[in-house]
């Protein structure tokens, strides 16, 4: 579930698109699910705005440690050579291809395993009253969200080392100016270098804010944490169309607040129009884990998932195409008296199968990261799967208590599928990387 795309400017107005698209994914799934009792927005929605500050707080706190390590990490690296620098930008990406389902069981099974906490240590607010004082208090609340958003900091923050090393190879190279002018080394990096990365970071952090509330569902429902991704865990598990409507409106709500505050970073960067912009910059993956949850069981379910994945990437992609064929000597061949049928074959054609075959191994890096998650959430879409690919996410579907204990007693099943998916979706991002063609 990885966002390691090529770099796209969003579209303007992101908040309020966001928080449209949100309302219209409910209003379009209440319209399609007629069936579904409607009562039930009433009854949810008074419970469900407290839950939704508490996974706010959550989300704002995994944000701000991914940018603080991927920045520390990132800017670190850029003072140890560009072969080590090259090396964690790696590491950080490979980092971001762990499933997040296995970063939370693995966490909770070294918890209580490894270093042996019982396992209500882990949920604090259910520890029995006893010496209860504020500073009891203030820690048991302080772990009970610091948990979360500790596990999910972990892969934005391998998203984040990994952008903060690609985008500062992007920004304008102003070290030769600045050491003729005698300026220290640690004020050309954390301040001049760091100024112009901001308004790239808050792009790649606004990015991250569309795959975020994926990783709050997998995360508090493991955790039984039950705030807002808690809660939608529970009505998607239940196919309850109403609840998964309000959880697609109240979440879009959510990410709106979150990419409003990210404009106060310092630095502006021009947006994208187009339609493509605007339609990719929205939690498609978020919105097709819950239309999974509705179908009938098919194996054409994966389609949606598939058309999720094509749909959050294709801005990248296209402002990517964009600028490479701007670079192309188009004009020259075409003075040059060239048809139009030789411009392609000689100048276009190859570019475009480069183009197209980089992007064919991304999407599938980002579809099996994506089934990992609607496994997570959604165990019976393992019977839709071909056998190898059942018996490989079938320790990701933690369907009972039976499942949890067996897991917490033995977690290699967990841990070798994790990393078997990651490592398949790490070479496929590798591969698209060597294949896709450079700007000139």
């Amino acid at each position: 579930m990885t966002s390691l795309q090529p770099f796209s400017l969003p579209p303007r107005w992101l908040p309020l698109r966001l928080l449209l698209g949100g309302i219209t994914a409910a209003a379009a799934l209440l319209l399609f699910f007629k069936h579904q009792d409607l009562n039930a927005l009433s009854v949810s929605a008074p419970g469900l705005w407290m839950r939704c500050g508490s996974s706010l707080l959550v989300l704002t706190v995994a944000l701000l440690l991914a940018l603080c390590i991927g920045v520390l990490v990132g800017l670190g690296a850029r003072c140890m050579g560009p072969r080590t620098e090259m090396f964690i930008a790696f590491l950080g990406r490979a980092l971001a291809c762990v499933p997040v389902v296995v970063l939370a069981w693995g966490f909770i099974s070294g918890w209580i395993g490894r270093l042996g906490w019982p396992v209500e240590s882990l949920t604090p607010a259910y520890f029995p009253d006893i010496q209860d004082s504020w500073q009891i208090m203030l820690a048991r609340t302080l772990w009970e969200y610091l948990a979360p958003a500790l596990i999910m900091a972990l892969p934005l923050s391998g998203e984040m080392i990994h952008a903060v090393i690609t985008d500062g190879r992007a920004v304008l190279d102003l070290d030769f100016s600045l050491r003729a002018r005698g300026v220290p080394k640690a004020s050309r990096l954390w301040r001049h270098h760091l100024n112009q990365l901001l308004p790239l970071l808050r792009v790649r952090l606004q990015g991250l804010c569309l795959i975020a509330p994926v990783y709050l569902i997998i995360i508090e429902d493991a955790l039984r944490f039950m705030g807002w991704g808690g809660w939608l865990a529970q009505s998607i598990r239940a196919s309850d169309a109403s609840g998964i409507a309000l959880g697609f409106a109240s979440g879009g709500a959510m990410l709106a607040l979150l990419c409003t505050c990210l404009q106060g970073l310092r630095g502006r960067l021009k947006t994208a129009g187009g339609f493509v912009a605007t339609l990719a910059w929205q939690p498609w993956l978020f919105w097709g884990l819950g239309m999974l949850a509705l179908l009938p069981a098919s194996s054409l379910l994966w389609l949606i998932l598939w058309m999720a994945v094509l749909m959050s990437g294709s801005a990248g992609w296209h402002q990517t195409w964009n600028k490479i064929e701007a670079e192309l000597p188009i004009d020259a061949a075409r003075v040059c008296g060239a048809s139009e049928l030789e411009i392609w074959r000689t100048h276009i054609a190859a570019v475009q199968f480069r183009m197209l075959a980089a992007w064919i191994c991304s999407l599938f890096a980002q579809t099996l990261l994506g089934i990992a998650a609607a496994c997570a959430l959604l165990p019976r879409l393992i019977d839709e799967l071909n056998e190898p690919l059942a018996h490989i996410y079938r320790p990701l579907a933690i369907a009972s208590v039976h499942d949890a204990a067996q897991t917490l007693a033995d977690p290699t099943a967990l841990l070798q599928s994790g990393g078997g998916i990651a490592l398949a979706a790490l070479c496929l991002i590798q591969l698209s990387r060597i294949v896709q063609p450079r700007l000139f």
